[in-house]
């Protein structure tokens, strides 16, 4: 499984629920995270009411979980990034320079 980095900014609905009834919603979460196949390392709150987590999953699963969180209206946006380690960018770019010379760019 990839990590990844996930970005989901809280609806009005979901910071309105937060005033009315103030609560530490990790647990929540992670069983939405953990329903969906994935693993929440880490979860965050910016003061832009935006959640910032680190999890462990894959893109089938992170779209699982971006339709749950967005069709619940607890979020407006949702976003996934896939992290790697600098081992990892080192094999990549290993492999891109293997390959780069039987590539021709448009118009050359």
């Amino acid at each position: 499984m990839s990590l990844y980095l996930g970005r989901g900014q809280l609806s009005q609905e979901a910071i309105m629920g937060y005033i009315s009834k103030p609560e530490d919603r990790t647990e929540s979460i992670r069983a939405l995270y953990e329903a969906c196949g994935m693993k929440l390392l880490h979860l965050w709150a910016t003061p832009a009411f935006e959640l910032i987590s680190i999890a462990e999953g894959d893109t089938l699963k992170n779209a699982t979980h971006g339709s749950v969180a967005l069709s619940m209206g607890a979020v407006t946006e949702v976003s996934w990034t896939e992290l790697t380690t600098m081992e990892q960018l080192a094999e990549a770019m290993q492999r891109a320079g293997a390959v780069a010379g039987k590539y021709r760019p448009p118009g050359k």
